[in-house]
C-alpha cells in the first residue's frame, strides 16, 4: 500500500465508476494497477523532496495532495483516448511547480520533516576561532 495515501482515499477521490472506466483493465486487476500508479506518484514526490528532506517523508496533507494529483493525472492519461481534462492537467502542472519549489528551497514542508543532510551548513567546531564574523567583515 501507499506511504502517503491509501487505495481507499484514491478510489474516493476518483470515484469507483471513473476508476473502472479509466483503468481499462478487468475489475480484479484494478487494485494492482492503482498500487502501481500510487507508487509512481510517490516516487515523483520523493524525487523532488529528497533534495532537501530525509525519506520517507512524514505524514503531511500537502504530500498526500501532491501524490493524489499526480496519481489522478496518471490515471487519466491511461484512459480511453488519453484525454486528460483541463482541470486535471492544471492541477498536475501546479503540483509539479510546487515540487520544484520544494526542491529549490522556496517551499518547506510543515511539521517535523527532517533535512536530507547537513551539507552546505556551517558548524561551530569547539576550539576553533572564527575568522569571519560580523565584526571582522563590517567593511565588506
Amino acid at each position: 500500500m501507499g506511504k502517503y495515501i491509501s487505495l481507499e482515499v484514491f478510489r474516493e477521490r476518483v470515484t469507483p465508476v471513473k476508476l473502472a472506466n479509466l483503468a481499462d483493465v478487468p475489475e480484479e486487476e484494478i487494485e494492482v494497477l492503482v498500487e502501481r500508479i500510487l507508487s509512481r506518484a510517490e516516487a515523483v514526490v520523493e524525487s523532488f523532496a529528497s533534495v532537501r528532506y530525509a525519506l520517507p517523508l512524514p505524514q503531511d496533507e500537502m504530500v498526500a495532495e501532491w501524490t493524489l494529483r499526480i496519481a489522478e493525472y496518471e490515471l487519466y492519461k491511461r484512459g480511453p483516448g488519453s484525454n486528460v481534462p483541463a482541470k486535471i492537467k492544471e492541477s498536475y502542472g501546479d503540483t509539479m511547480e510546487r515540487l520544484a519549489d520544494l526542491a529549490a528551497g522556496r517551499l518547506q514542508l510543515a511539521g517535523g520533516a527532517l533535512p536530507a543532510s547537513s551539507s552546505g551548513r556551517s558548524v561551530d567546531v569547539p576550539g576553533m576561532e572564527r575568522h569571519f564574523d560580523p565584526e571582522s567583515m563590517r567593511f565588506y
